[in-house]
């Protein structure tokens, strides 16, 4: 049962929430990359190689089931914070919209993740929502977008990508290597591929996978930790196979690899990504509706003022580079690379300055309209929409609440 009112969460509800740092524990080792990103002394590589930077889904780590990991939490102004999952549950429509929440409720449907490995993560794929409706009571599967933003080299060699199968593989072979744990033998059924920052993946669900040592990423995906692991080893960690198959013995958790999928080079070019112009000044598409129904992410450039023409929609952000500001009426938002933050529906904020010049992801839940909100006409005398002016309030209807109603 949430702690949070409802007048609380619809008062938070109408400003911009920047979200607290949420790194998370996995069996394999990274993570120096997202600390040089946000500008800390001494960087280092550990056993916290993600920043889950927008979540209401709870992490699984194996031997870690008492420690709550994963939750985004909202940082107030008075040093407070407070669960993201309770806001949202507190008032679905005011936080996510109308439409979301008469298709999600008070979840999200989104997680966004800083991923950097500096060990190669465990062979794997994660469940379709069929899947994960019929053998793990879960409306959500796994697909995910792969957003390369860094890279280095480890232990002399490039980074580089597993994903798809090379030739058709049954399951009766594949199993086989699972069961001897022939990791060299898993490695060498998928497609190697070396990256570069820019590169751009859609994984999925389904699809064979696993990223190499020496990749620094965003990943916007299903709000699941599902995954079948089919190796039992990462690095230093071995996990049990309950852990590995999620709970469901081999034979069915091996159900979720899609082996009747496209391989070799057609399965490569099936998850390829590429960048497109977006509706907006400043945007560039990078996951759209024809590449997935599950989310949709735009990488969006400000230099000066940029109005956000998003507002209205909730989504999630993430500075990828440089440095501004969130402009919004009751208070600016300072914004730095590796900040994340939370837009609700109702948020009363005008948009984005920086002056050196500063990039994000916005990231976007399912069951919300795209393309983005059309720019209002300008008037004689008002301010033009290429610049923001801090003003951006809605009248509040009857009842104090904007947009929407969570009565």
């Amino acid at each position: 049962m949430s702690d949070v009112s409802m007048e609380l969460a619809l008062a938070l509800s109408r400003q911009p929430l920047k979200l607290a740092e949420n790194r998370v524990w996995r069996a394999y080792r990274g993570g120096r990359l997202i600390e040089v990103l946000r500008g800390c002394d001494r960087p280092q590589d550990g056993h916290l190689p993600e920043d889950w930077a927008f979540s209401d889904t709870r992490a699984v780590n194996e031997g870690r089931e008492e420690i709550v990991e994963g939750l985004s939490e909202a940082l107030l102004a008075d040093g407070l914070r407070l669960p993201l999952r309770d806001l949202l549950a507190a008032a679905p429509t005011a936080f996510l919209g109308a439409e979301h929440g008469r298709a999600f409720g008070g979840k999200s449907g989104l997680l966004v993740k800083l991923l950097d490995s500096c060990e190669r993560l465990q062979v794997q794929a994660h469940p379709s929502r069929e899947y994960s409706r019929r053998h793990l009571n879960d409306r959500f599967g796994k697909t995910e977008s792969w957003i390369v933003l860094g890279t280095r080299r480890i232990g002399g060699a490039d980074p580089y990508i597993l994903m798809g199968f090379r030739q058709k593989v049954s399951k009766a072979d594949f199993a086989d290597l699972v069961r001897r744990q022939d990791s060299a033998g898993l490695e060498q059924m998928l497609n190697k591929l070396s990256v570069s920052p820019g590169d751009m993946y859609i994984i999925r669900a389904g699809m064979p996978h696993a990223i190499g040592p020496g990749v620094f990423m965003a990943e916007v995906q299903e709000p699941t930790d599902w995954v079948v692991l089919a190796e039992l080893e990462c690095g230093e960690v071995r996990l049990s196979e309950k852990a590995a198959f999620m709970g469901l013995g081999m034979d069915l958790a091996l159900d979720a690899f899609a082996f009747d999928g496209a391989v070799g080079a057609e399965a490569v070019a099936g998850a390829r990504l590429g960048r497109r112009a977006g509706a907006a000044d400043g945007e560039t598409v990078l996951v759209g509706p024809e590449d997935t129904e599950c989310f949709s992410a735009s990488e969006l450039a400000v230099v000066g003022d940029l109005v956000d023409v998003f507002r209205g929609r909730a989504y999630s952000g993430v500075v990828i580079e440089g440095s501004g500001e969130i402009v919004a009426e009751e208070g600016s938002v300072d914004l730095h690379p590796g900040d994340a933050f939370f837009m609700p529906a109702g948020s009363c904020h005008e948009g984005y300055r920086s002056f050196g010049g500063m990039r994000m992801i916005a990231s976007f839940p399912p069951g919300t309209t795209y393309p983005p909100n059309p720019l209002p006409e300008t008037r004689e005398g008002e301010t033009p929409p290429s610049r923001v002016s801090g003003r951006a309030c809605p009248e509040r209807s009857e009842g104090g609440r904007g947009r929407g109603s969570d009565s």
